[in-house]
Formats: C-alpha cells, sequence, structure tokens
C-alpha cells in the first residue's frame, strides 16, 4: 500500500493557499491496472449496512487468484439473495470499485464480514435499501469542500487535487479578477506538472509551456477568455483524457449538409442531405475537399486546432477535425472547392443550415443479431463475427459479448470487429474469454510522488474468465477511431498473442486513470497520472496499437460497399483454421 500525503506544495509557488491543507489522497488507479492503493486500514471503520437485512447474516464463500471489488461484491450480494446495484456504486466509487484484489478466500464468513473484509482495505463501505446494495467511498464527508461558483469572484486558497471521483455540481465563476486568473493560472500549472504523468513519455517541456500561456494572460480578459486559455494550455498534453471537465469554448457547429470523412490523408464527402443547397446543385459522395473558403484543407485544420479539444494523436486529431472542417454560425455561407471524379476543381457556396453529422459506418453485408453494445452473427465463409462498439456499459457488454460467443461456440474463427469503438471501461472479463492461461497483457506506469519520473509500475495479468474459453483463432479488426478501453482491448489481446490485427494503427489514447484539479475559481480539470504499456514495454498513448496487417480502405472501397478490412480477416482467419 502506497499512502501519499500531499501538503501545501502548491502553496509555496503559487500563494494560492492561505493555510496549508493536508489531507491523504488515495492513489487508486483503475482496476485495468493496479493493486488497490488504499488508506491505512486504521482510520477506517466499516459503515453501517443501511437499515438491518437478515442476508447478511448469511455464510458465503469466494475464491480467486485475482478478482475486481465489482466482481466480488456482485457475487457475495447474489450468493444471499441481494440485488448488487453496479451501475451507481460504479459512478460512487470509481476507480476504487475498479481495483483487483488477488488470492481472494472467503470461507465460512457472514456476508457482512466478507463484504468488510474486501471494502476495508480499498476505503469503501456498503449500504442495503430495500435489497439492494450500494457501494460509496469510506472517505466521504473528510475529502476537501467541493466549491460552488457563484456569479462574484470566489476568494482564493481553497484549490485541491483529488484522485477520487470527479467533483459534481461546479460552475467555474463568471467573474475573476487579473490577480484571481494569474493565481488559478497558477494553480493549474503547478497541479499539472506534479500529477501528470507523460511529460518524459512525450518530451513536454512544461515550464517553458507555461512560460508561453503566461505571456498570453490578459488583465483585461473575460471569464471566457481565460477559460479558453486554459482549455488551450491543457491542450498542448496531446491527451485525450486530459481536459477541462466543466467548461467547453463555445464552437459554432452548423454545416451545410456534408458530411466529411478521411480516406487515405485526405478528406472526402461521403453523405449529401437531401434538402441542403448542396444537393440542389448536384454534390455526390465521393468528391475530395480542396479548400474551405480559400484556405487549403491543411491550413484550416490549423486554424480549427486551438478550438477542438486536443487527441493523443494526430491522426486522431485529424480525422476529428475533418467532421468539422466545413462548421460555421448557423446560417451563414461557406465556399467549399471540391474536386470532382474527372479532374475538375469546382468551388460551391453553400448555406449552412444543418448540425454536424459523423461519417456513416459501412453497412454488414449479411445478417446480425443486435443487441445494445454487441451485435454478432456468421459470415458466409462460416467464421463467426463480433462487432463490439463501445465498453460503455462494463458487466452490459460482457453479458452479451458471453451471448455471443456461446452463439458462435463451433465457429471455427472469430473476427471480432471494434472499429470505431471510442471505449468505455475495463473488458478484462471478455478478454478472459478468449485466454487459456494467466498472461501478462500489459504494464501501467502510475504516479507515486510529485516528480516527473516519479512512476510506479504495475504488470496486469489476465486470468481465463466464464465456463469456457474460445480457442480458434482470431483476427481483431481495428482503425483510428478504436481508442481508449478499446485500445487496451486491442493492447491486451495483441500481448496474450491471441489475434492477428487487421486495419490501421489505433488512436492511442490510453493513459488508464485520472486525477482532477479543482481551481479556486471552481473549475474542474481532468490530468492523466498513468500511462500503459503492452507487454513489451511499449506504450499506447499516443503511439497506439499498430496492426500486424495493415488495410487502409479507399473512397472507392466506401463508395462501392466493400470492405477490405473485413476481407482481409477473412482470409487470414480461414487459412489459419485450416492449418489448424
Amino acid at each position: 500500500m502506497i499512502m501519499l500525503e500531499i501538503e501545501s506544495r502548491f502553496a509555496q509557488s503559487t500563494q494560492i493557499m492561505k493555510r496549508n491543507l493536508k489531507y491523504t489522497l488515495v492513489m487508486a488507479a483503475s482496476g485495468l491496472l493496479l493493486t488497490a492503493l488504499a488508506l491505512e486500514q486504521t482510520t477506517l471503520a466499516q459503515a453501517p449496512a443501511g437499515p438491518a437485512d437478515p442476508r447478511l447474516g448469511s455464510k458465503v464463500k469466494f475464491t480467486s487468484e485475482q478478482a475486481s471489488v465489482q466482481d466480488i461484491v456482485q457475487s457475495l450480494a447474489e450468493q444471499v439473495g441481494l440485488r448488487y446495484d453496479r451501475q451507481k456504486s460504479f459512478a460512487q466509487t470509481d476507480p476504487l470499485c475498479r481495483n483487483w484484489v488477488r488470492n481472494v478466500a472467503i470461507e465460512g464468513k457472514t456476508c457482512n464480514e466478507a463484504l468488510e473484509q474486501v471494502l476495508k482495505p480499498v476505503g469503501l463501505r456498503y449500504q442495503v435499501e430495500e435489497g439492494v446494495l450500494v457501494l460509496s467511498r469510506q472517505d466521504e464527508g473528510t475529502q476537501p469542500p467541493q466549491i460552488r461558483a457563484s456569479s462574484n469572484s470566489l476568494p482564493v486558497g481553497k484549490g485541491y487535487v483529488t484522485n477520487g471521483s470527479a467533483p459534481v455540481g461546479l460552475t467555474p465563476a463568471r467573474v475573476l479578477s487579473a490577480q484571481e486568473q494569474r493565481e488559478n493560472f497558477d494553480f493549474l500549472c503547478k497541479a499539472i506538472d506534479e500529477t501528470y504523468a507523460s511529460f518524459e513519455l512525450k518530451a513536454i517541456d512544461w515550464g517553458e509551456v507555461c512560460r508561453r500561456y503566461q505571456e498570453r494572460l490578459d488583465p483585461a480578459a473575460s471569464a471566457d477568455q481565460f477559460y479558453r486559455l486554459l482549455f488551450q494550455l491543457v491542450n498542448e498534453l496531446k491527451d485525450t483524457h486530459s481536459s477541462l471537465q466543466n467548461y467547453r469554448p463555445a464552437f459554432p457547429a452548423s454545416g451545410p449538409g456534408l458530411t466529411v470523412a478521411l480516406f487515405q490523408s485526405k478528406p472526402f464527402i461521403v453523405a449529401v442531405d437531401a434538402d441542403s443547397d448542396a444537393a440542389g446543385l448536384g454534390v455526390k459522395p465521393g468528391w475530395e475537399v480542396l479548400e474551405v473558403d480559400g484556405l487549403p484543407v491543411e491550413d484550416e485544420i490549423e486554424r480549427l486546432r486551438p478550438r477542438l479539444r486536443a487527441c493523443s494523436s494526430e491522426r486522431a486529431f485529424r480525422r476529428e477535425a475533418c467532421r468539422y472542417l466545413l462548421a460555421g454560425e448557423r446560417d451563414t455561407k461557406v465556399n467549399v472547392k471540391l474536386r470532382l471524379p474527372d479532374g475538375r476543381a469546382q468551388t460551391f457556396r453553400l448555406r449552412r443550415t444543418a448540425g454536424v453529422s459523423d461519417p456513416p459506418r459501412q453497412p454488414c453485408s449479411f445478417d446480425l443479431k443486435e443487441q445494445r453494445f454487441v451485435q454478432f452473427g456468421r459470415h458466409p465463409s462460416g467464421l463467426g463475427y463480433i462487432r463490439i462498439t463501445s465498453f460503455d456499459a462494463h458487466e452490459e457488454v460482457a453479458q452479451e459479448f458471453d451471448q455471443a460467443l456461446e452463439a458462435l461456440r463451433t465457429a471455427p474463427g472469430l473476427l471480432l470487429d471494434i472499429r470505431d469503438n471510442p471505449g468505455g471501461y475495463g473488458p478484462q472479463r471478455i478478454v478472459g474469454r478468449l485466454l487459456q492461461r494467466p498472461t501478462l497483457c500489459a504494464i501501467s506506469f502510475i504516479k507515486n510522488g510529485p516528480s516527473h519520473g516519479a512512476l510506479k509500475r504495475q504488470d496486469d495479468i489476465l486470468e481465463p474468465t466464464g465456463p469456457w474459453q474460445y480457442s480458434g483463432p482470431i483476427a481483431l479488426l481495428v482503425n483510428d477511431l478504436t481508442g481508449s478501453a478499446a485500445d487496451l482491448f486491442a493492447c491486451y489481446l495483441r500481448s496474450a498473442k491471441r489475434v492477428v490485427t487487421v486495419g490501421s494503427t489505433t488512436h492511442g489514447n490510453l493513459s488508464g486513470v485520472a486525477a482532477f484539479a479543482v481551481l479556486p475559481c471552481g473549475l474542474v480539470v481532468r490530468i492523466s497520472n498513468g500511462y500503459i504499456c503492452d507487454a513489451g514495454g511499449k506504450p499506447i498513448e499516443g503511439n497506439g496499437n499498430a496492426p500486424d496487417v495493415i488495410v487502409a480502405p479507399t473512397i472507392s472501397d466506401f463508395l462501392a460497399g466493400r470492405d477490405p478490412v473485413l476481407e482481409k480477416a477473412v482470409a487470414l482467419v480461414r487459412a489459419k483454421s485450416q492449418r489448424n
């Protein structure tokens, strides 16, 4: 166990804190990565279990070499006939509830005793209300006071950093004096300096960055102008998971009814609204965007950079920027220069009357059973096909995957499609269905001190899960929109050597865990305080998971309804299954 005491380090350089603040922060990392990092057990006491429930006195048992807190609690609750509210518990206790507990051995204990054994070391407690068990933090009420901004300027000296859940209900102050702006700026610079994990990984000179932005501070700036400056400051980390949580700069997001997507690094029209000016003028999908209001596409992307949230990789940012390439104020007009299929260039003046749309996904050419997060079916080749569109609901996604895997149990090979999957929560249980033995699947590094190099290593060893494990060949389909938990899913399976990956390099946003800086003005900033590597030690953050076989669809493939990534994956898995 590691306990980090944060004393008034920020006050020494910023004079923000008027008195020393000293409190214990639990460096509790994601259950994806770390063993529990806990408060001293002597300071914890089991909270009352809500209204007395006789079922808590029933005997339970649970044994496992490794399991998450959530999974253990759910099993214990089910054994005595209680329901467990996993979603509410997650919302109140993430990331503590995702900690791994190793060598669990519960035998001959009551449910109450077992829950205390599991929850007490990681700073959690439980409550039972009307037969529903819910987790909460043991340290509730001992955290630094949350700041609730008013319409007036706030007194300084109440900023803090927490590794717990993101503070809620805060609204940044709408009026700040020049002195308060400088104090909040200094506080954020110091908080990021001591909390962010990837300075050395990304070769960021944070001192130089802060000096540049300090020069841009304007005593006459409005609160909105100041917050936009902080938005751009955090963007300098080039980290998808580091961002302002309760403020987003206004950005005009109306377009002329044209949807734009990247193919081989070039933007093309992929959809045209039927009632748009563009449709009336004959604009068609497949035409390349060359200029926007006289600016070449590359210049327009650079113009958008300070206005859009940063991404962990340039490829991901460019794709996002192309979505907003034609955006502006509603009912204004934009001049768009397009290259037609015959090579001619033509400029169209179009009115912005619609929102900005996501590019349509390539339709599947065979029948799939639809679920909320997981679709599945048999490819005409006889291979099983499973598409996971999101990991946004931990338990529900795992359950849906179990149903898909059971239906495809006899398939000679699997095609796992996580293209366009933006992530969500940890996919360990799903990965375990595809493993035959305990396997080192990732290595994490988490900040455990204020210096840039103060990082603690943790090996993430996953074990087989479920009643049986699929052992056939698998292809994993990925692209540059595969990110966060989906990036982790790819990292796990690649490290375990369970898949051949096909497509293009993933987003590469895998910083893993977060801390939250609460500024004196009420602004909340998420800061990544860890990053994840594959089993070979290569960081995924910024780099992504490079495919074993690169397949880059063209605009011609899209227009013709072809899916060359899937076609290549089918060929690879069929060849391997035949060899086996």
